[in-house]
């Protein structure tokens, strides 16, 4: 049995690769050769069970018969109840539980962490293969799924990229986008001067190409042939009249933009036909904001709350009403689907839009990434037999 470490992850997985793997999964989805379980995702402890805080255990699986693999992945999380601008909201805790009074934003969490893993078994034998931490791994799959909506849906000459925010996910982006687009130019936007300085400075050492700091969101949408947000604001972080024809944006979360951009954009891109079923399903115990008439409202006030499941709810009542701008992924890779029709066309990926489906893309990414550390003797070994459990011998019950 094989576990990795995120270090390990990182050596074993180039951003092209995991790309490929994140777009055959799209590819397999589209065939129906994955299988996700809809029995529940996580199970919540509140007050209300006598839990003095807000515990989550989330599992989420997923079977690939073309592996003959199946991926579970596994995270525990305490959410603690902070306020913030007068509003109440939910925000993963430090591993030790205890939230830090201090810092940037009065009441936020420092070191905020999720314990999190991706099981991989054997549908052959029932054998657990690998055991990964999953962070890394995580960021550089939504970094994958930034990077394959550029290549379908971005202009071929596109060689601009405009960036809000300057964090995990930001870099995971950038970097996919120089994969899947000849990208020269990056101006880089974070309300953190610090941040967005490090941020240039990293990017520009280890992509080679031109990143300038901005010092406004403005100024990074405009021109851009690629208009990225990626950040956890609970609210828009742009103006869509500053996005110019023939611009592909995406937005990892749906508090980024509002319905502006929506009505604006020529082609929205989803997952794949029932991403409405899952992202419509609620799985969590928490209590939902009413998303009534005004989706956008709802989204926002969910979003604000830490309501996750709620913000996807409303989220996607939103994006339905644009039904008639949709576009599949799972179409898109299996050449059943154009992305845009001409230059002028603005394109937009945006959340959730099929969130809750993404787990898919472990589907063939955990194996990949397996199969190679295998091969390279990147890992720890751990012996077989401490994660098999025999039933053919008779064991003698202590009796005290």
């Amino acid at each position: 049995m094989l576990l990795l470490t995120n270090e390990d992850v990182v050596k074993t997985l180039t951003m092209e690769e995991c790309m490929a793997a994140v777009e055959e999964s799209l590819r397999r989805l589209a065939r129906s050769k994955l299988v996700r379980w809809d029995g529940g995702t996580s199970i919540d402890l509140t007050e209300t069970e006598g839990f003095d805080r807000f515990y989550s255990l989330r599992f989420l699986p997923v079977l690939d018969l073309v592996e003959a693999t199946a991926v579970c992945r596994l995270n525990s999380w305490v959410s603690v109840t902070v306020e913030e601008s007068g509003t109440l909201r939910q925000l993963v805790a430090p591993l030790s539980g205890r939230p830090h009074s201090g810092g940037q934003k009065s009441g936020y969490p420092t070191g905020a962490e999720k314990t999190g893993w991706l099981l991989l078994f054997s549908m052959e034998t029932g054998q657990l293969l690998a055991i990964i931490q999953d962070r890394d791994i995580q960021v550089m799959r939504v970094g994958s799924g930034g990077g394959i909506n550029a290549k379908y849906l971005a202009r071929a000459n596109a060689q601009s990229v405009g960036l809000i925010g300057a964090g995990w996910m930001a870099r995971a982006l950038l970097v996919s986008y120089c994969v899947a687009r000849n990208i020269r130019t990056v101006n880089v936007f974070s309300p953190n001067p610090k941040s967005r300085d490090n941020f240039s400075e990293d990017m520009k050492s280890q992509l080679g190409i031109k990143v300038t700091s901005v010092s406004s969101p403005e100024e990074a949408v405009r021109g851009a042939d690629i208009v990225v947000s990626a950040t956890n604001a609970t609210e828009p972080t742009f103006d869509p009249d500053w996005v110019e024809q023939g611009a592909h944006v995406h937005c990892i979360t749906g508090a980024e933009y509002d319905e502006r951009l929506l009505k604006k954009a020529d082609v929205i891109s989803w997952i794949f036909p029932q991403s409405s079923h899952y992202d419509n399903t609620q799985s969590a115990a928490s209590s939902i904001t009413p998303v009534g008439d005004d989706p956008q409202a709802a989204k926002l006030a969910a979003r604000k709350r830490g309501e996750f499941s709620g913000y996807r709810i409303a989220g996607t009542k939103l994006l339905e009403k644009y039904a008639d701008k949709r576009v599949f992924l799972t179409d898109l890779v299996e050449g059943r689907a154009v992305g845009r029709r001409d230059e002028k066309q603005i394109t937009l990926s945006p959340s959730p839009a099929g969130g809750s489906t993404l787990q898919m893309h472990f589907a063939a990414l955990v194996p990949k990434v397996f199969r190679e550390a295998k091969l390279r003797r990147i890992g720890h070994e751990l012996p077989d037999e401490w994660f098999h459990q025999q039933t053919d011998i008779y064991p003698a019950y202590r009796l005290k």
